[in-house]
């Protein structure tokens, strides 16, 4: 009787020691995915959405969960199917937000060169699906659906975390990966007006561009920093990140992270046909536009970026994980790994 109750003891002390000892582990993921350049390639849009599991494959809902799916501008111009693509990613946001995830739109330079009636790179079938040059007009003015679309839900940039905010609260020892999104690029000048102040001078440019009274002209009444932010060095037509020396592009880039306390820049805007452009030594630099209309001819493609961060603990010790990757997705074509981060700690 004794010797039973004995091994009983030992029985649960050894259950008792093994669950006490035994390592628990938590695993925190999340998925942003980017898209640049449309230019008002419908078809090429839901090829690049269902590819990335973004949308159903024979629907437009949106089965992407809790991700953050980000445009980087540049909807319009040179394709037929502007309507479309802003009524889907008007659609898209509205669901997203139903399953715990968003929809990030930004504006590029085409919307802004729309906003002030310069139809350089409309077509015709574009103007036909307003229904008349009159109609497409005033759709892209202040009191119209398209305007109003810009200037209530799209932004200049924007700082998306890439980490989920329950990883962040779960360990005091994650630090908040961040990647900024910008159509150009933002420079270290404009990184130290803060993402805030970018936003809000864009928005007032973009509402002095839609009621200019002289259409095909920058309006007369911008402020200098309103005029700057739409110069060359601003973030809708800066290319220096695509096409300065690694070196140049490098250094100018990480001053601006540190500013913006980002840890990567992902923008569109300058086409790289052939696939992505990712640079310097920690690949800060992701440049996506790899001309998915068909006016360009290139590859139809998104950026994927999957973090993951683990934590593994015992009574005598906490054990970390954390991995960001960084993927092309390209239409047709397997996953291909551009960059991966680790690190780890206890």
């Amino acid at each position: 009787m004794l010797r039973r109750q004995g091994a009983v003891v030992l029985l649960v002390t050894v259950v008792c020691a093994y669950l006490f000892f035994w390592p628990t582990k938590q695993v925190y993921q999340h998925r942003t995915v980017a898209v640049a350049d449309l230019h008002g390639d419908y078809d090429h849009m839901l090829a690049v959405l269902r590819h990335a599991n973004i949308l159903a494959h024979k629907t437009t809902e949106w089965i992407a969960g809790d991700d953050v799916l980000v445009s980087t501008g540049d909807s319009v111009d040179r394709g037929d199917g502007t309507i479309q693509i802003y009524r889907l990613y008007q659609k898209l946001q509205q669901e997203s937000i139903r399953s715990g995830g968003r929809v990030v739109n930004l504006l590029g330079n085409h919307e802004v060169m729309n906003a002030l009636h310069d139809w350089r790179y409309v077509t015709s079938g574009d103007i036909a699906s307003f229904g008349g040059e009159q109609e497409r007009k005033h759709a892209m003015s202040a009191d119209g659906w398209v305007g109003k679309l810009w200037l209530d839900e799209y932004n200049v940039t924007a700082n998306v975390p890439l980490l989920p905010s329950a990883a962040v609260q779960a360990s005091e020892g994650v630090r908040p990966l961040v990647a900024t999104f910008v159509h150009g690029g933002i420079t270290p000048h404009w990184a130290k007006a803060g993402i805030d102040q970018i936003n809000a001078l864009g928005h007032s440019l973009l509402l002095k561009a839609l009621n200019n009274p002289d259409p095909y002209h920058v309006p007369m009444n911008l402020t200098k920093e309103e005029a700057a932010l739409w110069g060359t060095e601003g973030p809708f037509w800066f290319r220096g990140y695509a096409s300065d020396t690694l070196k140049k592009a490098c250094k100018k880039v990480d001053k601006a992270l540190d500013t913006l306390e980002s840890d990567y820049m992902v923008m569109g805007h300058t086409p790289s046909l052939q696939g992505f452009q990712h640079r310097c030594n920690d690949s800060q630099i992701f440049v996506i536009d790899t001309g998915i209309s068909r006016a360009y001819g290139g590859r139809s493609s998104a950026l994927q970026i999957l973090a993951r961060y683990e934590t593994r603990k015992t009574w005598t010790s906490v054990h970390h994980a954390l991995q960001v990757e960084f993927s092309a997705l390209y239409v047709g074509h397997p996953t291909e790994i551009l960059h991966t981060y680790r690190h780890s700690w206890s």
